[in-house]
C-alpha cells in the first residue's frame, strides 16, 4: 500500500466518529432552523442559523486537528514511524480538508435551499450565477481561515511538546509569547501606510452581508456586497505553507509527549 494512502486511511479511521458526531449536530441545527422558521411562519429565521454555523466552521478545522494530535500523543506511534513529519501532518490536513469541504457544501446547499425555495419570498432575490460566485468566494475564505488557525494550532502544539525538558509554565509562556510577538509585528506592519495601501489596493466585491428588516409582521432578508482585499488571501496561503513546514521540522525531532 502507498504510505500516504496508509496514513490517510489511519487518520480517517481514528477521526470518522468525531466527524459524524459534528455532522449530526450540524444537521440538527439546520433542521431546527427550518422547523422553527416554518412553525413561526418567519422563513428569514434561517439566516441566523446560516451565519452561526458558518462561523462555527472557522473553528472546526483547528479543533479537529488538536483532537487528532492529542489522540496521536496517547499512542506515541510517530516516535517509531519511518515517515517524515511533513507526511504525518499533511495526512491529517488532507482528512480535515475533506471533512471541511463536505460540511461547507452542506451549508451552501442549505443556503441555496432557503434563498431559492423555502425563503424565496423574504430573501432578496439573486441570480443563480451570482449565488454560485458568492458561495465560491465565501467558501474559499472560510477554508483559508480555518486552515490558517489550524496551522497555528499545529505549530504551537509541536513547539510546546518539543520543549518537554522545560517546565509547563515556561512552555506555555513561550507559546503565548510566540502568538503575542507575531500579532504585534503584524499589527505594526499594517499600521504603516505604504504597506497598508499595498495590501488593500486590489479588491473585489462579493455578497457577504445580510440584514434583517421587519415590516408588516414579516422579517425579510436583504443582501449586500462588501469589498474583499486580494493580497491577504495569498499572504495567508503562503503563511500556512511556512507554518506547516516549521511544524514538520519540529515533529521530525520525534517529539515525545
Amino acid at each position: 500500500m502507498n504510505p500516504i494512502k496508509g496514513l490517510l486511511k489511519k487518520d480517517y479511521r481514528i477521526s470518522r466518529l468525531y466527524f459524524l458526531i459534528w455532522t449530526g449536530f450540524l444537521m440538527l441545527a439546520l433542521i431546527a432552523g427550518v422547523g422553527l422558521s416554518a412553525y413561526t411562519s418567519q422563513p428569514a429565521g434561517t439566516l441566523p442559523v446560516i451565519v452561526l454555523v458558518s462561523f462555527a466552521h472557522i473553528i472546526f478545522a483547528p479543533a479537529f486537528m488538536l483532537t487528532l494530535l492529542n489522540l496521536e500523543a496517547k499512542t506515541q506511534l510517530w516516535l517509531y514511524t519511518p515517515r517524515r513529519g511533513i507526511e504525518l501532518i499533511l495526512s491529517k490536513f488532507g482528512v480535515i480538508i475533506c471533512y471541511q469541504l463536505i460540511l461547507q457544501l452542506l451549508i451552501s446547499v442549505y443556503a441555496a435551499f432557503n434563498i431559492f425555495w423555502f425563503g424565496r419570498e423574504v430573501y432578496e432575490p439573486i441570480g443563480g450565477q451570482l449565488f454560485l460566485e458568492a458561495a465560491l468566494v465565501l467558501n474559499i475564505i472560510l477554508l483559508v481561515a480555518g486552515l490558517y488557525f489550524t496551522t497555528w494550532i499545529t505549530l504551537l502544539w509541536t513547539v510546546f511538546h518539543s520543549l518537554k525538558n522545560l517546565s509547563r509554565m515556561i512552555r506555555w509562556f513561550i507559546v503565548i509569547g510566540t502568538v503575542v510577538v507575531y500579532n504585534s509585528v503584524e499589527g505594526f506592519l499594517l499600521s504603516l501606510e505604504p504597506i497598508s495601501d499595498f495590501i488593500f489596493r486590489h479588491k473585489f466585491e462579493v455578497i457577504s452581508e445580510a440584514a434583517l428588516t421587519y415590516e408588516n409582521e414579516q422579517w425579510s432578508v436583504f443582501l449586500d456586497t462588501t469589498e474583499v482585499p486580494v493580497f491577504p488571501l495569498f499572504y495567508y496561503a503562503l503563511l500556512i505553507i511556512i507554518l506547516i513546514i516549521a511544524a514538520a521540522k519540529l515533529l521530525d525531532r520525534k517529539v515525545e509527549v
